[in-house]
């Protein structure tokens, strides 16, 4: 079977006026065209873009370079030095002697007097001295005292609870399933054409729930009660009190006495006394001598010192720089495109001319 490949205008055409004469029940009012099939197929085409793209280009660069510059430069120094000078000088010199001087001192005596004094002496004793002693004891007592004793008694109780119990409860539930069903389709060639086509169908579904309901229930335990009984005992206490003890106690006793006491003591006695004595005095005498001072001098001197000059020096250099260029590219690219497939078949039998299904359309063709 051979396919055709056609313009849109033939395609509206073909829609138009194909229409069978057995035409089915589910087809349009009007008229009843066949499914044409329809492909898709990849078409590759091709599209100029302009893309940006770089070239190497050699440029002269001028570069500035440090370079250093040695330079001697003559200056003038004054150079410190240090020369003998001869001078004179009168100065004074002590000169020491002896003279005779008269000086009135005072020379000091001890002389021996007696000498008495009373003081207080003091002496210790012992004396018995009574005192009372508090110490502790204890004494047995009987007393009664009421005590709590712990008893369990069990008292039977009940009461009523509310208990979900479950029971079971049928319910129908609508629910949509897919069913097969036979159904036909008219073709160009063939016909009617039996197919198979699934559409929903609701049924109703019994099913089993379980549902909580409350139910009333009396609960019986045995509660135990707990309580103290009073019970009165007998209980021996140990009371501590303090008990008193006389007692004799040796305690030294200190007393005063007075005692004479007498010694010798050496009186200072002072005396005027006149002496002779040889006192140093010391006098100035001027005397000149002689003595060599260092004096300092500056001597001009040529010197030569290198300076560093910093400088910079154009080098050209070469490089290599990419500039941008734009360029037309063809690219392909693919695209889908809807392609309309009419098989060519057999004239239709008589009866199925497109002017029999429009009626006053068209009149029909001439032999």
């Amino acid at each position: 079977m051979r396919k055709l490949i056609l313009a849109p205008g033939a395609l509206v055409l073909a829609l138009a006026f194909a229409a069978p004469a057995n035409a089915s029940p589910f087809c349009a009012p009007f008229f009843c065209a066949p499914p044409l099939p329809i492909e898709y197929r990849v078409v590759t085409r091709f599209r100029v873009e302009e893309r940006v793209a770089f070239k190497d280009v050699p440029q002269t660069v001028q570069r500035r370079v440090p370079v250093t510059i040695v330079k001697e430069v003559p200056e003038k120094v004054l150079v410190p030095i240090l020369r003998d000078v001869k001078r004179e000088r009168t100065v004074l010199v002590p000169v020491t002697r002896l003279e005779p001087r008269e000086r009135v001192s005072f020379k000091v005596d001890f002389v021996p007097e007696p000498r008495e004094r009373t003081i207080m002496v003091p002496e210790v004793r012992l004396v018995d001295r009574p005192y009372v002693v508090r110490l502790p004891s204890v004494r047995y007592e009987q007393y009664d005292r009421t005590v709590l004793v712990p008893e369990v008694r069990h008292v039977p109780r009940e009461r009523a609870i509310t208990v979900m119990k479950a029971v079971p409860s049928v319910v129908t539930h609508r629910v949509v399933t897919p069913v097969r069903v036979a159904a036909k389709v008219c073709d160009p060639c063939r016909g009617f054409v039996g197919v198979c086509g699934t559409i929903p169908v609701v049924r109703d579904v019994a099913c089993t729930v379980w549902q909580h309901v409350p139910e009333t229930v009396v609960e019986k335990w045995t509660e135990a009660i707990y309580f103290r009984r009073p019970v009165v005992e007998k209980v021996r206490v140990a009371v501590p009190f303090l008990r008193e003890e006389a007692r004799v106690a040796r305690v030294p006793v200190t007393t005063w006495k007075p005692v004479v006491q007498r010694w010798t003591v050496q009186v200072p006695v002072r005396r005027r006394v006149v002496e002779t004595i040889q006192v140093p005095v010391t006098e100035m005498r001027p005397k000149t001598e002689v003595f060599v001072v260092q004096v300092r001098d500056f001597v001009p001197q040529v010197r030569v010192r290198k300076v560093f000059i910093p400088s910079f020096k154009v080098v050209p250099e070469t490089v290599v720089v990419k500039v941008p260029y734009r360029v037309c590219v063809k690219v392909a690219y693919q695209v889908r495109v809807p392609v309309l497939c009419l098989p060519l078949c057999p004239p239709c039998p008589p009866g199925g001319a497109v002017g029999a299904a429009l009626p006053g359309r068209m009149p029909p063709a001439r032999p």
